[in-house]
């Protein structure tokens, strides 16, 4: 088959590994290198970087329907163009082009969560499934009508890296059954149901700061939405501390949400959210690698007088200073 592969993020490598089997893309499609780290250097995201590994031809434009871009892809004639996580939309004279048309992978049951982050949203909510669809591409956004669909349980333990990549070799599985079923001809494409649609949008830094007063559920929930990247954070003693992982106990708050109920040896230490206490395990100090809760409390020497603040200025640590 002649096919073209669009993607930017590592979600998109298994499916195009998977593709790899039946025949390689004429075409690779990627953004543009980004500077990144501490000397701003131009990096590859990482599917053009798996692509260069693979030898595959790539090409990265600014612009995917400028028409030097839709004259160089038009040359090859593809049968078909799929995108996972690309990060840019197909305009009509691009969709329309192969002539098994345009399709997508999207990691949510569609029509929920539609935009940037499903997986975030489904694991905030403290959904207890999730899945993955493969759609044909269409003039709105993740509104085309499905091709495939599969659910799957989101497991107490699961967070954002762990569902990711679950959907992620699930959607590669799907899409070679898919193209088989294509190429036979047995497609059925059923229209999504416009009235239960939902949105998502793209992360905001805000949106990664914890809020202890809540019930630990919600802020469970919160740390394994962005866990293990880019991880939730709140301010101890002046300074963002990452919680990485934490787990619910049946132990009712003893103090304002937000300060430290306890410490567990060998274990990690609990904190006071609005109605119980929640056990952190794993935690990441600004600038440092991700430790175990206990080996951090023991460099930090936390104690009950220590809490968590929502910004900088009101940290403890701060406050102290001040007076």
């Amino acid at each position: 088959m002649r096919y073209i592969f669009a993607g930017s993020s590592a979600f998109g490598i298994p499916a195009l590994r998977g593709l790899l089997e039946i025949g390689q893309p004429q075409l690779v499609v990627s953004q543009p290198d980004k500077a990144a780290g501490r000397h701003l250097r131009p990096q590859p995201c990482p599917l053009a970087e798996f692509a260069a590994s693979q030898g595959l031809e790539l090409f990265q434009p600014e612009d995917i329907n400028s028409p030097e871009s839709l004259d160089r892809i038009r040359k090859l004639d593809p049968e078909l163009i799929v995108t996972a996580s690309y990060g840019g939309l197909l305009k009509r004279e691009l969709r329309k082009m192969p002539a098994l048309g345009a399709i997508n992978l999207h990691p949510s049951l569609l029509p929920l969560y539609r935009g940037a982050t499903p997986i975030q949203s489904s694991l905030l909510n403290g959904d207890a499934k999730t899945g993955m669809t493969i759609f044909k591409l269409a003039a709105r956004l993740d509104a085309g009508p499905i091709l495939a669909q599969q659910e799957i349980p989101i497991a107490r333990d699961d967070n954002f890296s762990s569902l990711h990549d679950k959907l992620a070799i699930l959607g590669a599985e799907m899409l070679l059954d898919l193209i088989g079923a294509m190429r036979r001809g047995v497609i059925e494409p059923w229209e999504q149901n416009e009235s239960l649609a939902t949105h998502t949008s793209k992360l905001q830094k805000n949106d990664l700061q914890l809020d202890w007063d809540q019930p630990a559920v919600q802020v469970l929930n919160h740390v394994r939405a962005f866990s293990l990247v880019p991880g939730a954070f709140s301010w101890l003693r002046g300074s963002p501390l990452k919680i990485l992982k934490a787990l619910p106990t049946e132990e009712t708050a003893q103090n304002t949400p937000g300060t430290i109920a306890g410490i567990v040896r060998n274990t990690g230490f609990k904190v006071n959210c609005r109605d119980l206490q929640l056990l952190v395990l794993q935690v990441q100090p600004a600038g440092k690698k991700a430790m175990d809760a206990w080996a951090f409390q023991l460099g930090a020497r936390l104690d009950e007088a220590d809490g968590f603040s929502p910004d900088k200025q009101t940290s403890p640590q701060n406050i102290k200073q001040e007076e």
